[in-house]
């Protein structure tokens, strides 16, 4: 009667850590969703995203879904580049804004660029909502031709191109692009 006792205590004293440990876990979780949270908060109105206005772009050369060759050279005074990926949830909150974008833009689908960052299969669905508005580039990562020329370091990110491959304006949010632009 006394081992089933001893066992008795063992295993409360048992639940009772792990309560504790669990406790503990879930408290950090919130300090860390609020340093997140904050962070996310703390972003200048003309990030670091991407190479800064006023820059040119590296030279690359890709191909899109459509078979076409596009190159720096390619990059024409208003167009509007933009990289996504499916594992951002960023991407899927400026997603229905930049398709709105991407319609209005002056020189329809062919001013408008989408590098999509991930597998085939992974960004199959994301391409099949962009590809109405935009010409398509799937890159694997962050290393990707496009990326890389650009300086990509985050996403999603707007980049409206000026004269000679010059960006004009970047940024992580579509209405961070000018009025006159949008519409």
């Amino acid at each position: 009667m006394s081992v089933t006792w001893a066992a008795i205590a063992i295993v409360g004293i048992i639940c009772l850590l792990n309560l504790l440990l669990t406790v503990a876990v879930i408290r950090r979780l919130r300090e860390h969703t609020e340093l997140i949270n904050r962070t996310g908060q703390q972003f200048p109105e003309q990030d670091d995203i991407t190479r800064q206005p006023g820059t040119q772009v590296d030279e690359f050369r890709v191909t899109t879904l459509d078979d076409r060759l596009l190159t720096r050279d390619d990059l024409r005074d208003g167009m509007l580049v933009a990289f996504f990926s499916p594992r951002c949830p960023s991407c899927e909150e400026q997603k229905p804004a930049f398709l709105d974008h991407a319609a209005g833009m002056p020189g329809g689908r062919d001013n408008v660029v989408a590098v999509v960052l991930g597998s085939p299969e992974e960004v199959a669905g994301l391409v099949g909502q962009l590809e109405q508005v935009a010409q398509i580039v799937i890159e694997a990562n962050v290393d990707g031709a496009m990326s890389s020329a650009f300086s990509l370091r985050g996403y999603p990110a707007f980049c409206l191109m000026g004269q000679d491959a010059v960006l004009a304006v970047t940024g992580y949010r579509v209405d961070m692009l000018p009025e006159a632009v949008t519409r």
